[in-house]
C-alpha cells in the first residue's frame, strides 16, 4: 500500500452464512479521491463500508486504511441514511459532544464553526426535532467534520430527502469534502456523477466491480447548473447508467 493511498482492499471477499455478499473486490483508494460506490440495492455497498470503516472484517482478503486495519470509530467520520442524532441535546449540543468525544475544543466558536460550513446559521440552541430533516442532515455531516479524520464515509445520507434538499446538500458536500478522502453509497446515477472524482459500479450479489471510471470534470469555478449542464457530465451519466442498467438486466 502507497503512502498516498487512503484505503487498500485486496481479494477482498465477505459472506454472511452461505451467503456471499461482495467479491472478490481489489480496490485502492488515493488520498483526496472522492470515489462513489452505486449499484441496484443489494449488490453489497453497504457492506463494503461497513468494512471499510472496521464494522465488519471480511471473510477473506484484507482491508486497509492509512497502511493498518480499520478500526471501529477510529479515523473515519461517517454519516448514514438517518442523522442519528441525540434528540436529548441541542443542535449544538450533539456537535460539541462530537468535538469532546475527539479530545477537542468544543466551545461555542467551534460549535458556530462548523455549523456554518454546512450552511446552518443561528440554530445551535435549537432541539434537532425543531429543524427539518434536511437541516438534520447537515448537522449529520458537521458532526462528522467535527473530527479531523482523514476519512469520510457515507451511506446513503440524501436517499429519504425530497429533491430540491438532496441537490442542495450535495452542492455543500461537494465544497466541505474537498480536503478528505470519501466514499459515498448512492443508488443515484445522477448524484454519483456530480459527486464523484471517481465511480464505481458494482454488479448484483456478490458484489464485484462491474466499472471503474475516472469523472474528470470541473470540481470548482463551475456553479451546479453549469456542471451538470456540460456535455461531459450528460455522457458520463450515460456510461454509468448503462453500466447499473447491463448488470440489472443480466440477473432479472
Amino acid at each position: 500500500m502507497s503512502s498516498a493511498d487512503a484505503i487498500k482492499l485486496a481479494d477482498v471477499e465477505h459472506r454472511y452464512g452461505d451467503v456471499t455478499a461482495v467479491g472478490p473486490v481489489d480496490l485502492t483508494v488515493p488520498s483526496g479521491e472522492f470515489l462513489v460506490l452505486v449499484g441496484a440495492s443489494g449488490c453489497g455497498k453497504s457492506t463494503l463500508l461497513r468494512l471499510i470503516a472496521g464494522f465488519e472484517e471480511p471473510t477473506f482478503g484484507t482491508v486497509h486504511t492509512s497502511g493498518s486495519p480499520p478500526v471501529p470509530g477510529r479515523g473515519a467520520g461517517l454519516v448514514f441514511q438517518q442523522p442519528r442524532l441525540f434528540p436529548w441535546r441541542s443542535v449544538g449540543g450533539n456537535i460539541a459532544l462530537a468535538l469532546k468525544y475527539a479530545g477537542q475544543s468544543a466551545s461555542t466558536a467551534d460549535v458556530e464553526l462548523l455549523l456554518e460550513r454546512v450552511g446552518l446559521h443561528d440554530v445551535a440552541r435549537r432541539r434537532t426535532w425543531q429543524i427539518s430533516g434536511g437541516q438534520q442532515q447537515r448537522v449529520a455531516i458537521a458532526r462528522a467534520l467535527a473530527v479531523d479524520n482523514p476519512l469520510l464515509l457515507l451511506d446513503e445520507p440524501f436517499a429519504a430527502l425530497d429533491a430540491l434538499t438532496r441537490e442542495r446538500l450535495q452542492e455543500d458536500l461537494r465544497t466541505v469534502s474537498a480536503t478528505r478522502t470519501c466514499v459515498f453509497v448512492t443508488h443515484s446515477v445522477d448524484e454519483a456523477v456530480f459527486l464523484g472524482s471517481r465511480v464505481v459500479v458494482l454488479t448484483p450479489r456478490p458484489g464485484r466491480v462491474a466499472l471503474d471510471l475516472p469523472i474528470d470534470l470541473p470540481r470548482t469555478g463551475i456553479t451546479p447548473d453549469e456542471l451538470r449542464g456540460l456535455p461531459e457530465f450528460a455522457a458520463l451519466r450515460a456510461e454509468v447508467g448503462a453500466a447499473v442498467r447491463s448488470r440489472t438486466e443480466v440477473t432479472a
